[in-house]
């Protein structure tokens, strides 16, 4: 058999048309056409081109017969590294989805945990009694402790800073019933809070808003939007619940919390390596 016949054989058994087989072989399709009708001949580099897209010897092409069973090889070969590749490319298909519904799944878990536990730490907003100790340690051992009472509309809070000299010492005392009250410190400082100051510094403080206000700032009702933000777009939020507790983690600190209460037990935080621990009592 002649070259232009294998070459027509080999084209329709690819099912190509001659434009097709010229666009694989980046010629015009006069030239195809002139091979094909035997009026010119391929030179030595587009035979070897030939040869190389229909996966043929170059003796093969130019002279001997080319087999039925060898072009349906081709093209069955052809055939298999196509739906291999394609395999593949849905194989990683099934995987990025399978990642993004796992991602969306961890977001709503965290979204759904986190609510659960501001709307519960919410309920001590409205206490009208409670005592809680508040102790901060850094590297250097204790640092601070905020000791306060609120009963039946008066909070007393006592804060101590320790320094390397003498401790600082102040004393806060409101009375939200006459909405009076003073500020007292160690080194002599001493005066009133007028109605203006009352008003203005220390509204949130009563019925429970004190006690929320020392709540890390991920508890906190006003802090939700930025959480959940936080939570959704950065997952920087992680929540895992244990027999004893829920610890909250985010890259700066680890809040540990009661699984009871929903309140704060201690928080360590990471850039600081501070450490606070909350003591509670409630009525």
């Amino acid at each position: 058999m002649s070259f232009e016949n294998n070459l027509i054989k080999l084209r329709k058994q690819k099912g190509w048309s001659q434009d097709e087989l010229a666009e694989n072989l980046d010629l015009s399709r006069q030239a195809i056409s002139k091979w094909e009708n035997g009026t010119s001949k391929p030179d030595i580099d587009n035979i070897k081109r030939i040869s190389k897209v229909f996966d043929v010897g170059i003796d093969e092409l130019l002279s001997n017969d080319i087999t039925d069973n060898h072009a349906l090889s081709l093209d069955f070969d052809s055939n298999k590294k196509k739906k291999k590749s394609d395999k593949g490319i849905l194989l990683v298909k099934c995987i990025i989805f399978a990642l993004v519904i796992i991602y969306v799944i961890s977001v709503i878990y965290k979204l759904v945990a986190l609510l659960i536990i501001v709307n519960g730490v919410e309920k001590y907003q409205n206490l009208s009694n409670y005592h809680y100790i508040i102790t901060t340690y850094n590297e250097n051992g204790l640092s601070q402790k905020e000791e306060c009472w609120f009963k039946d509309g008066e909070l007393k809070i006592n804060n101590v800073i320790y320094n390397e000299e003498n401790p600082e010492e102040v004393e806060s005392v409101l009375d939200f019933n006459k909405q009076e009250g003073y500020i007292n410190s160690s080194n002599n400082n001493y005066y009133t809070v007028n109605m203006v100051e009352y008003n203005k510094i220390h509204s949130t403080y009563k019925s429970g808003g004190q006690l929320c206000d020392t709540f890390p700032a991920i508890l906190r009702k006003n802090s939700l939007t930025i959480n959940l933000i936080s939570c959704l777009y950065f997952n920087e939020l992680s929540i895992q619940l244990f027999s004893n507790g829920i610890i909250i983690k985010t890259d700066d600190y680890s809040v540990n919390l009661n699984k009871k209460t929903l309140l704060p037990e201690s928080i360590y935080y990471n850039r600081d390596l501070s450490l606070i621990i909350y003591n509670y009592v409630i009525n």
